[in-house]
C-alpha cells in the first residue's frame, strides 16, 4: 500500500468519529423563527485540513441559525446524518433544507448522501438547494484562478476536478465541470481548454487511474504554448503536503505549471517556482454561498427586502429629487441609491450597505426610460447570466447607444461578478408604462388652458442606433395612446419625437422636426405643450427650442404614479425571486434514487 493511500485510510478512521458537526457549534439562543428551518450542509470528507476549512466557513454561516454539517464518507455516514437531523429537529426545525456542498450533482458522495437521507425517513419536509457548483460563486471562484494567469491567449489550460469513482460518474461530472469552466473562461481567450477528473478510489485500480491521469495531462499539454493546470475541486487535503494538489504536482509533465490552492505558489514540473499567491482556495468564501442559499430558501417579508434604486444621476439637486420621490417607500423597504450608468462598484456599494442593514434579498430597480437600458450589464454583475433566466452573454447599454460596460472597451480580464449573501433580481425600464403615461398627462393638464387648441409634444432622449431609436419612438407612440385613452383626447393632438441628443450628426434633423411641431401648434391661436418623457426633470428642450413660444413640463418623478411604479417593480422582482426559489429547490419526493444500484464504496 502506498504511503498516500495508507495515510488516507488512517485519517478516514479518525475522522469518522467527528464527521457530524453540532448545530451552530454552541448552545446559542435562537428565536422560534430561526429554529423553524433546519439547514443541513453535506460535504465530501476531505481530510483534516480540508474539513477544517469547511468547518471554518460553516461556523460563519451557522451563527444565528439552526444548522448542522455532515461530512460524507461511506455507508457509515448514515449514523452521522441521523444525528445531524436529530439535532435540527430537537432545536425545533419544522422543515429541513439540505445544502449540498459539491461541485457536481453527479458526485457519488452527493448521491450517497441523498440516498441515505431518503432511507432515513425524515419526519419533516425536506428540500434541497442546488449544489454549489451550479452557482455563480463556483464560476467566479474558478475565474479568480484564471485571473492569476498571465497572457491567457498564449496558455493551454487544463482544469482538474476530483471525485469520480468509475467511468460513468466521471462522464457525468465532466459535463458539470465543463459547464462551469466554459462560463468562467468566457472573455479570457485561452488557447485551448481541457477538463480532467481525478478518481476517488483507494483500491487496486488506484495506481492505474493515477497513471491514466498523468498520461491525460501529458496528452492535453499544448505543444509550443504555456500549459497551466488549474485544480478546481473539493478533494483531499489532509495537510499542506498530503493533498490531491500535492499529488498533481508530482504528476505534472515537464514544463507544465500548477496553480496551487490557498497560499501555494504556482509550481512547475521542474520545481521552478512561479510566484502566484493570489490564487485562492475554493473553500474561502463558502459561507457567503451558504448564507445566500439560506436567504433564497426563505419567504421574504417587506422589511427583509433591500432595494437598489439605480438611476442615471446628476447633480445634488437632481439626485435629491429622486430620493425624495420614493420617500413613501422607505418605510416599507430598505432602499439604497446607486446613481450611475450601471457602474458596478457603485451598485456593489449599495448592496454591501443593504447587507449591513440586514436585508435578505436585493431588487435592483433600473429607473431608465427603456426596459433594455443597462439590463444586460446589471444581470451579468449580479450573476443572473449564470443562474437566472438571463443566461446569455453580457451586452452593452443599447438604449443610449454607448458602450457603457466596465471601462472603455472590453477589459483584458473579465471583471469579477458581485458575490453577496443576498439573492438578487433586477427589474425596471419605464417603457410605455400606463403609470408613466398618466403622470406625463398630468404634467400637460397642469399647464393646459384650452386643451382643444393645444398640442402635446412628447420628447425623449433617443439613441444613436437607428433601430433603438425606432424602439424609443414606438414606446412614445404607446404612451401617447395611453394618454388619449385618458383625458388626452381633449387635446388637439399628441405628437412624439426623440432628440437623439448625444449624437450631433443625428440630432439636427430631429431638432428641426420638433421646432416645426411647435410652430405648427401655434397656428390659428394654438399652443404647444412640450413634455419631456424622462425619469425626472427636463433635458435639452430650452436649448433646442430657443426663441420659440411653448409651455414646458417635466418628467415622471416626483409623482404618486412614480411611487406606484417603483413599488410595482419591487413586487415584480420579489415574485421573480419566489419563482426562482421554487425552481431551485428540489423536494425529496421528486428525487428518484436508484436504491438497487451497487453503491460505490
Amino acid at each position: 500500500m502506498s504511503t498516500f493511500k495508507y495515510c488516507y485510510c488512517f485519517a478516514l478512521v479518525v475522522l469518522l468519529a467527528v464527521t457530524s458537526i453540532k448545530s451552530g457549534f454552541a448552545e446559542e439562543s435562537l428565536s422560534r423563527k430561526d429554529r423553524l428551518t433546519g439547514f443541513l450542509v453535506v460535504a465530501a470528507d476531505r481530510g483534516f485540513v480540508g474539513n477544517e476549512e469547511i468547518i471554518d466557513e460553516f461556523q460563519l454561516f451557522a451563527k444565528g441559525r439552526n444548522a448542522s454539517l455532515i461530512f460524507v464518507t461511506d455507508s457509515r455516514t448514515q449514523n452521522y446524518l441521523g444525528t445531524g437531523v436529530d439535532q435540527l429537529l430537537n432545536k425545533g426545525a419544522e422543515r429541513i433544507v439540505v445544502m449540498p456542498l459539491f461541485i457536481s450533482a453527479a458526485d457519488p458522495r452527493n448521491i450517497l448522501a441523498r440516498q441515505l437521507l431518503e432511507h432515513g425517513k425524515v419526519a419533516v419536509p425536506v428540500s434541497y438547494v442546488r449544489p454549489y457548483g451550479e452557482s455563480v460563486f463556483a464560476v467566479e471562484d474558478l475565474a479568480d484562478k484564471f485571473r492569476t494567469i498571465r497572457q491567457p491567449s498564449d496558455t493551454s489550460l487544463i482544469v482538474m476536478g476530483y471525485g469520480a469513482v468509475d467511468n460513468d460518474s466521471e462522464q457525468k461530472m465532466l459535463t458539470d465541470w465543463r459547464r462551469i469552466v466554459e462560463k468562467a473562461a468566457a472573455g479570457f481567450g485561452f488557447s485551448s481548454i481541457k477538463v480532467l477528473i481525478g478518481h476517488d478510489k483507494k483500491d487496486e485500480d488506484a495506481e492505474k487511474d493515477t497513471a491514466g491521469l498523468k498520461q491525460a495531462m501529458a496528452d492535453a499539454a499544448g505543444s509550443g504554448v504555456n500549459t497551466v493546470v488549474v485544480p478546481f475541486h473539493l478533494g483531499p487535503r489532509f495537510d499542506s503536503m498530503m493533498s490531491f494538489d500535492a499529488k498533481l504536482k508530482w504528476l505534472l509533465p515537464h514544463g507544465v505549471q500548477l496553480i496551487g490552492d490557498g497560499n501555494s505558489d504556482t509550481h512547475a514540473a521542474d520545481d521552478r517556482a512561479n510566484s502566484n499567491k493570489d490564487a485562492t482556495a475554493i473553500s474561502r468564501g463558502l459561507a457567503t454561498w451558504l448564507q445566500r442559499e439560506a436567504n433564497r430558501s426563505q419567504p421574504l417579508a417587506a422589511e427583509d427586502t433591500g432595494v437598489v434604486f439605480l438611476s442615471h444621476g446628476a447633480d445634488f439637486n437632481w439626485n435629491e429629487t429622486m430620493r425624495e420621490a420614493v420617500l413613501p417607500l422607505m418605510k416599507r423597504y430598505k432602499i439604497e441609491f446607486a446613481f450611475s450608468m450601471a457602474d458596478q462598484s457603485t451598485i456593489e456599494r449599495a448592496i454591501r450597505k443593504l447587507e449591513q442593514r440586514g436585508a435578505k434579498a436585493a431588487i435592483i430597480v433600473r429607473v431608465f426610460a427603456m426596459e433594455d437600458s443597462f439590463r444586460k450589464p446589471v444581470e451579468r454583475m449580479a450573476g443572473l447570466d449564470i443562474e437566472g433566466a438571463a443566461q446569455d452573454a453580457v451586452g452593452v447599454h443599447a438604449a443610449h447607444g454607448h458602450d457603457h460596460g466596465h471601462g472603455h472597451g472590453a477589459p483584458t480580464v473579465p471583471v469579477p461578478r458581485i458575490r453577496t449573501s443576498l439573492p438578487i433580481q433586477t427589474v425596471g425600464g419605464l417603457g410605455s408604462s400606463p403609470l408613466f403615461a398618466t403622470a406625463l398627462l398630468d404634467r400637460a393638464l397642469a399647464l393646459s388652458k384650452n386643451p382643444a387648441r393645444e398640442t402635446i409634444i412628447l420628447v425623449a432622449h433617443g439613441s444613436g442606433s437607428d433601430h433603438q431609436n425606432r424602439q424609443w419612438k414606438k414606446a412614445l407612440e404607446e404612451i401617447a395612446e395611453h394618454m388619449r385613452n385618458g383625458q388626452g383626447d381633449k387635446f388637439q393632438a399628441i405628437k412624439v419625437a426623440t432628440w437623439r441628443e448625444d449624437w450631433p450628426d443625428k440630432r439636427a434633423p430631429w431638432i428641426e422636426k420638433v421646432r416645426n411641431m411647435v410652430g405648427d401648434a401655434k397656428k390659428e391661436g394654438g399652443q404647444a405643450i412640450v413634455i419631456p418623457a424622462r425619469t425626472t426633470g427636463q433635458g435639452m428642450e430650452k436649448m433646442f427650442l430657443a426663441g420659440l413660444d411653448y409651455e414646458l413640463g417635466s418628467g415622471f418623478a416626483p409623482h404618486p404614479m412614480f411611487v406606484q411604479w417603483v413599488d410595482e417593480n419591487v413586487k415584480a422582482g420579489l415574485a421573480q425571486l419566489a419563482e426562482g426559489r421554487h425552481a431551485a429547490r428540489i423536494n425529496e419526493q421528486d428525487y428518484v434514487s436508484n436504491s438497487e444500484a451497487e453503491l460505490w464504496w
